[in-house]
């Protein structure tokens, strides 16, 4: 083959190439940023000083977050966009990472005018898996929800569920890294 009808290939695969990334990791329209919008929060449970908004690194991953100092709920109210999503990365920042600890459930729920319906349940245990070292990338699908004004809950709780419950804090420095509501 010549060599315009090469480049012409080229530049199809690397628009392909561009187009498919932006799909998969995380292009779209940031509509609600959470972290701004965190003064704004309908509901900060036990109390307001439980959170801090930081820049928190995991990984060398350094991400405008919020901290949560114990077990907790975040309450926001948002409107959702066409094709909506929440994303947000979860983690322990690193210095829990060598605290014996048995990590933090964080889980998020969603209310659409009726009871809330869990969407993620998630335990990220640091001391006891090293594969948790990291930030979980997560992304929540809200097209259903379009047009709406729904409530997310971030909830954090001390220790994974069990039987008698355990209320384990130690190493538990939870953070919700970025989270926003975004048009895909």
């Amino acid at each position: 083959m010549k060599r315009p009808v090469w480049l012409l290939i080229g530049v199809v695969l690397a628009v392909g190439v561009a187009w498919f990334a932006l799909r998969l990791g995380g292009g779209g329209d940031l509509r609600v940023d959470l972290v701004e919008q965190f003064a704004a929060a309908k509901d900060k449970r036990p109390n307001p000083e439980t959170f801090e908004v930081v820049d928190a690194t995991i990984a060398d991953d350094t991400r405008r977050a919020i901290l949560v100092k114990n077990s907790s709920r975040l309450v926001y109210s948002v409107q959702v966009p066409d094709d909506g999503e929440l994303r947000v990365g979860i983690g322990l920042l690193e210095s829990a990472w060598t605290t014996p600890g048995d990590g933090v459930l964080f889980r998020i729920l969603i209310a659409a005018g009726g009871p809330q319906e869990e969407v993620l349940n998630i335990v990220v245990n640091p001391f006891g898996n090293p594969n948790d070292r990291s930030w979980h990338d997560l992304s929540i699908d809200l097209s259903e929800y379009a047009g709406e004004t729904i409530d997310v809950f971030f909830n954090t709780n001390a220790s994974p569920p069990s039987q008698p419950p355990v209320n384990d804090s130690n190493g538990d420095l939870a953070v919700w890294g970025a989270p926003g509501v975004y048009a895909r």
